[in-house]
């Protein structure tokens, strides 16, 4: 048996009372709760209390009150048809009227028309459609000392009537404050990054609509949309991490420390300076081709042997490449070094390769020394400084050159 069927339909096994009878079953249900409203319980609630029930609320005219509306319906009667100008009102389907009675709310009327007492009704045209209102745009400094311009757009209904002509001197003005000023307290407590992202607008426009929404339930008005605009950046935000150092250095004692711990850190500075100096006038590497003389004066045939073996290199290299790697550079490099062989390392296919020999079309070609070459892997020299020195010549673009510092960095623990 479904719920909700007629009475006597079925009656239960336990009980002697027709179906869904709670009262005659002896059942009490628990206690109904209050309708919880705000941006806490926004996501539990399907529907808000816009004050449907007030025009259950309205009480009977008084016999003074229905005193006047008699005489003022007779004069209204005596003076026809000239009255029914002013006692005939007019109502569209997306609007309602309200009617107040030497000041009473009466029942709203619509749409059609409807007859008022001219002496003694005051009448209010209140729209039930959906409308909407701009935020204008407004300059908010945000919790990261960045100022950020924006606006929005809300979307609104009306509820109920009553509420709204009789809950609120100024219902317009009220709802487009109370929307600035929600806004405005919003977006002061976010960040640069928080404001700009397209997700975090959409959960502050939620929250401020269910806010603004429990607001203005009071008065009849349902908010059934909030729209931030497009954010316009005129300063950006500051590092945090950063301003409050500089607040604590500014400090009294920030003061303090810095005179014990200041005159450690100038050492260190000139020492640091220092040896970079004395790098700077140190001789990179001899790439003399002239041959190599004794103390005899006697000239020697034999080469500098490598400190570098290359087999062992081809071997590292080929350890230190993955598909991580390859997705990262995506480049084919050759070195050609004097008196070995090239040097191929194809960081472009698969995971990766290293052999001897040449590439067909290589994205970068290296030519320099062995020496040079093996200083670099060990991170002796910097390939910026050899490249200046002309000591390191670089076939194609130098930023894809700069791409195997990648490689570089994982063979230098090898090394």
């Amino acid at each position: 048996m479904e719920y909700g069927m007629p009475e006597g339909s079925y009656d239960s096994v336990f009980t002697y009372a027709p179906y869904n009878d709670l009262d005659k079953m002896g059942y009490m249900g628990p206690a109904r709760q209050g309708m919880m409203l705000g941006n806490k319980y926004g996501n539990f609630t399907y529907t808000r209390d816009y004050g449907v029930n007030m025009e259950d609320d309205i009480k009977p005219l008084s016999a003074i009150e229905l005193l006047i509306f008699c005489v003022s319906f007779l004069f209204v009667v005596m003076t026809m048809p000239l009255s029914l100008l002013f006692a005939l009102k007019f109502i569209s389907t997306s609007e309602k009227l309200v009617v107040l009675r030497l000041g009473r709310a009466q029942k709203t009327r619509g749409p059609g028309i409807t007859l008022v007492i001219p002496c003694i009704d005051t009448t209010h045209k209140v729209t039930m459609s959906i409308t909407a209102f701009n935020v204008p745009p407004l300059q908010i400094i945000t919790t990261d000392r960045g100022l950020v311009e924006l606006g929005a757009t809300v979307f609104l209904k009306i509820r109920d009537p009553i509420a709204a002509v009789c809950g609120v001197q100024d219902r317009n003005a009220s709802v487009r404050t109370l929307a600035n000023t929600m806004l405005y307290r919003y977006i002061s407590k976010k960040r640069i990054c928080d404001v700009t992202s397209s997700q975090d607008r959409r959960i502050i426009s939620a929250n401020l609509k269910d806010e603004l929404g429990s607001f203005t339930c009071q008065f009849g008005v349902e908010i059934t949309d909030v729209e931030i605009s497009d954010v316009k950046i005129v300063k950006e935000g500051e590092n945090m991490g950063m301003s409050a150092l500089s607040s604590v250095a500014k400090s009294d004692a920030g003061q303090q420390l810095w005179q014990v711990i200041g005159p450690v850190f100038e050492d260190f500075a000139k020492e640091c300076a220092a040896e970079e100096k004395a790098k700077e006038n140190a001789p990179l590497v001899d790439l003399s081709d002239v041959p190599s003389t004794s103390a005899a004066g006697t000239s020697t045939d034999t080469p500098n042997i490598p400190s570098i073996d290359i087999d062992h290199l081809i071997s590292v290299a080929s350890l230190a490449m993955d598909e991580h790697l390859v997705r990262l550079i995506g480049r084919v490099f050759q070195i050609n070094c004097k008196d070995i062989e090239p040097i191929c390392i194809d960081l472009k296919h698969g995971s990766g390769s290293a052999y001897k020999g040449t590439s067909l079309n290589p994205d970068v070609v290296f030519e320099t020394s062995l020496e040079v070459f093996g200083k670099i892997l060990t991170k002796e020299v910097s390939p910026v400084t050899v490249y200046m020195n002309g000591n390191l010549k670089v076939k194609g673009s130098i930023q894809d050159a700069m791409q195997l510092k990648h490689l570089v960095e994982r063979m230098s623990d090898w090394l």
